[in-house]
């Protein structure tokens, strides 16, 4: 019942407590800074793209910059993603006769899909509750992965129907949708009996069924970009589990998901 992958999680949640103590600190920047950097680096390395290699140097230095304009000013944040977008195109435009536009589309966008939302939590901190919420993103990943694999090996018997991931079924996906929403409203009640928070525990519990549909989704994507160009995984780094990628897949689009309910609902009572 409990595989490899279910273990990694685990740890990688047990390792991420310190960061959640000092995620005040210069810690969440530089740690945030480094799995983006790893996965942007991850998912241009696959392709092999003559592209990959052109925007290499300034897809990386996207990152950093996100990561730390929250520092320096609220609309920094937007002005280097829109920088991005029209670096891409310019260097796509100096470089047409050798250069293919889909290839330069997949490049600029996943550079600012990782980018964006891995450093996104950094935006989170700063929000009412900020702390807490940083441990909400991280459990709603490992909650709504490893609730899809559990549920899926115990009482998976109907496909899915996503080519891209033939494996996946309906119990699982619907499995993690239910636990991933009752460990947010448990986690909450937790937090507002120890910590004296007012979060609204509906408000939770439907947060929850989002966030899994959101990790879901971002599970999915990596599994058709490996696909794609036919690897397992998007690197060695981490033996018998693959890439920071695979790591992170469902992160770059759980932490937004997060960062926009807490700014758009009224989760404290």
């Amino acid at each position: 019942m409990f595989t490899a992958k279910f273990w990694a999680g685990a740890a990688y949640f047990l390792l991420a407590l310190p960061l959640f103590y000092y995620s005040h600190t210069v810690a969440l920047p530089l740690v945030m800074t480094g799995i983006a950097m790893r996965c942007v680096y991850e998912a241009f390395h696959i392709s092999g793209f003559y592209e990959s290699k052109l925007l290499m140097v300034p897809a990386l230095c996207l990152p950093p910059l996100l990561c730390f304009a929250p520092y320096f000013g609220h609309g920094l944040w937007a002005l280097f993603c829109y920088a991005w977008l029209l670096l891409a195109l310019l260097l796509y435009l100096l470089h047409y006769d050798n250069s293919t536009l889909l290839q330069f589309v997949y490049c600029a966008f996943f550079t600012l899909l990782l980018s964006a939302g891995i450093s996104i939590p950094v935006q989170t901190r700063q929000l009412e509750g900020g702390q807490w919420l940083i441990i909400f993103t991280f459990a709603g990943c490992w909650a709504a992965d490893t609730c899809a694999q559990m549920c899926g090996r115990m009482f998976g018997k109907h496909k899915l129907g996503i080519g891209v991931s033939p494996n996946k079924t309906i119990e699982g996906c619907v499995g993690s949708l239910i636990c991933t929403a009752a460990v947010y409203g448990l986690l909450g009640f937790a937090i507002n009996r120890l910590a004296g928070t007012t979060f609204r525990i509906p408000l939770l519990v439907l947060s929850g069924f989002a966030v899994s549909l959101a990790a879901q989704v971002g599970d999915l994507l990596a599994s058709a970009v490996k696909r794609c160009f036919g690897v397992k995984d998007f690197s060695r780094l981490i033996p018998g589990h693959g890439g920071m990628y695979d790591r992170f897949d469902s992160f770059a689009l759980v932490a937004p998901m997060v960062y926009l309910m807490a700014d758009l609902l009224p989760l404290f009572a």
